[in-house]
């Protein structure tokens, strides 16, 4: 990656150490309290291979993928223009699971998507202390929370983190090529929701169907955010 890629990939790792860093040194003092995500455990292990910001194999061979949130995507390769923030968040990844045992909880009734992944809630699990994984790559900036997240609670939790990271400019909102502007209705609202303008494509998802940010998640955001169709 080079060019404003390179430079944000670049921040964002140095900003994630930071991060990491002053959890652990604070993770003993504060209380742990029940995170909002995440059914029954499904499965233990530790992860073998990273394949994007939210796709990983454990050690058993299975390949796992974090539900509830959207990163940008890996470019291809000798690919010009993509998303920056791709590696970034696989960088943020690897940050969270190193050393850590990982523990998958259920996050919807069907436990795999149609490719055979398994679809959990991530926690890494460093001396009887869990961290999400969803949430901390939120709340670096590394993700996006996505357009279906089953439990309410679990959606107010993860979109706070996401505006706190918003607000302060933190990994992929620290670029103008996130940068969202007034939302208007897209023509198409009545079938796929409302849209906002944004400066740069924000795409997010497979390319057979991006999830951009300039899309609202009516399913997730209704009562979170406040849509005005007058905005100009």
């Amino acid at each position: 990656m080079s060019g404003w890629g390179g430079v944000l990939a670049a921040a964002f790792v140095a900003e994630f150490a930071a991060v990491c860093g002053a959890f652990s040194a604070t993770a003993q003092e504060r209380p742990q309290t029940a995170f909002p995500c995440g059914g029954e455990t499904i499965a233990r292990g530790s992860a073998s291979r990273f394949i994007d910001g939210r796709t990983f194999v454990l050690d058993d061979g299975r390949e796992v993928r974090l539900a509830a949130i959207e990163v940008p995507q890996l470019p291809l390769p000798q690919e010009s223009g993509a998303a920056p923030g791709g590696a970034a968040a696989r960088d943020a990844l690897v940050s969270v699971f190193a050393g850590a045992e990982v523990v998958l909880r259920q996050a919807e009734s069907q436990k795999t998507d149609r490719y055979g992944r398994v679809v959990a809630y991530a926690f890494a699990a460093h001396d009887g202390v869990e961290r999400s994984a969803q949430a901390e790559l939120i709340a670096v900036g590394a993700a996006r929370v996505g357009a279906r997240v089953a439990n309410r609670t679990c959606a107010a939790e993860l979109l706070s983190r996401e505006s706190a990271a918003r607000r302060a400019k933190l990994g992929l909102w620290a670029s103008p090529y996130y940068d969202l502007l007034n939302a208007k209705p897209h023509r198409g609202a009545g079938r796929t929701g409302p849209f906002c303008a944004g400066r740069g494509q924000g795409g997010f998802g497979t390319r057979k169907r991006r999830h951009h940010l300039r899309e609202f998640r009516p399913a997730v955001d209704r009562g979170f955010h406040r849509y005005d169709p007058e905005a100009k």
